[in-house]
């Protein structure tokens, strides 16, 4: 071996880095971006227990306005000679509790998917296996994704007339459960970019039964996204209206 040849595997041999190493700080990464979405989903909660404690001016789920027509069809009747009607209180009911927790629960169904496939992935060492269980959870997240929109078309807006400014409105529950519901959405989102990654990676041979490190990652996630979507259900579906 040269002098030169020598040295550069020297150098080598000082940048390269145990898989142990590798992998432990990879999953320090992958708490410590967990506890800021903790952080996240605590100040999001705490913000809709506030808002359903002080519930400012009878808002929680009240609003002074009108319902029952589009908002096309509110605009004409205020542009024409009649005018507007007095507008009246109206009441938002809390969304179905039902079909928060069947959300919730497709949800869970993916990250247990994606844990028996890794433990499968670790006892078996079958790449091909793990790779068809990446694609069925990322499916079911699919699924879920579906059931957040409707979810969300689901929340009821209010026409309100306030001076020369006419728009829908929600009220405080409302918006608050559109920002939760929004955050969940976007997590379900990253769920099926990482589902897709472990299911192609795993295919391509990238992950296999010696190389399970990265689908370890992908399920801590997953399973803490599971969990606040419990977290977030048990609150809101518990802790709604003002009695």
């Amino acid at each position: 071996m040269s002098i030169d040849t020598h040295d550069q595997h020297v150098a080598h041999e000082g940048h390269h880095e145990s898989p142990e190493v590798v992998d432990g700080r990879q999953r320090l990464a992958v708490w410590l971006f967990i506890g800021g979405d903790f952080v996240t989903l605590s100040a999001l909660l705490f913000a809709y227990l506030y808002l359903r404690g002080v519930n400012t001016d009878g808002h929680w789920m009240n609003m002074l306005g009108y319902q029952g027509h589009t908002f096309g069809w509110y605009e004409n009747l205020a542009g024409s000679a009649a005018g507007l009607p007095a507008p009246t209180l109206i009441h938002v009911h809390p969304l179905a509790a039902g079909f928060n927790w069947l959300v919730t629960l497709v949800t869970v169904i993916s990250a247990g998917v994606v844990w028996l496939g890794e433990r499968g992935l670790r006892a078996t060492k079958n790449a091909k296996s793990y790779s068809a269980m990446a694609w069925l959870a990322t499916a079911v997240v699919a699924v879920a994704i579906v059931l957040t929109i409707i979810q969300l078309r689901h929340i009821p807006q209010i026409f309100v007339a306030k001076n020369d400014s006419h728009v829908m409105a929600y009220t405080t529950y409302s918006s608050a459960m559109l920002v939760l519901i929004g955050s969940a959405l976007v997590h379900l989102l990253l769920l099926v970019f990482l589902g897709l990654g472990l299911a192609i990676r795993s295919a391509r041979g990238v992950i296999s039964g010696e190389k399970w490190h990265q689908a370890r990652l992908v399920r801590i996630f997953w399973v803490w996204v599971a969990l606040s979507a419990v977290v977030i259900s048990a609150v809101t579906t518990t802790v709604n209206t003002i009695h």
